[in-house]
């Protein structure tokens, strides 16, 4: 879940909604231990910034069960090519659609960040700014989506800089030094 950026005003917006809809929505922020308010605006956020993304590029959410099946029966190394192919392309074509410009500040705050935060892929953190910025990714998938997300990244980031990133790779932890 995102946290708000401190530097950002909060405005109130008066809505109109159903009531079955609205009950559904108290009784979800119970489950998740939060309150309307902040299930609104973190549902209104992932609208924003990554089912825009996701429309473009016709993502499919897929059950953890199904996907771990489907890592398995394909080799690291094609899960690597799969990286090398798809990754620069087709985020670059979306920032492209969306009109969102394609460089690192813009892949962090309109890619890395809401996909980290909504998609189940990994977890992701930076360090700020600078030559010696850090993009960190946490995951639980296995080495083949390790091996996929390094290329993956390496491919977006080099398309979008014009520099490969350095990468180091552990148990999970993929960082980027940009």
């Amino acid at each position: 879940m995102r946290v708000e950026k401190s530097n950002e005003r909060s405005v109130y917006l008066s809505i109109r909604m159903r009531r079955h809809l609205k009950d559904q929505l108290t009784a979800d922020a119970r489950r998740h231990k939060t309150n309307l308010n902040a299930l609104i605006n973190t549902t209104l956020e992932k609208h924003v910034s990554f089912d825009s993304i996701s429309e473009h590029v016709r993502a499919i959410p897929v059950n953890q069960n199904l996907f771990a099946a489907m890592l398995e029966s394909v080799s690291e190394e094609r899960m690597e090519g799969i990286g090398i192919e798809l990754g620069p392309r087709l985020i670059r074509n979306t920032f492209l659609f969306l009109n969102i410009k394609y460089d690192l500040d813009n892949l962090i705050e309109h890619y890395f960040e809401p996909l980290g935060s909504f998609s189940g892929w990994y977890n992701f953190s930076s360090t700020e700014g600078g030559p010696n910025r850090k993009l960190i990714f946490e995951h639980t998938h296995g080495p083949k989506w390790s091996a996929f997300l390094k290329r993956y990244i390496a491919g977006i980031i080099k398309a979008a800089t014009g520099v490969e990133p350095r990468i180091t790779l552990e148990d999970g932890l993929l960082v980027a030094y940009c």
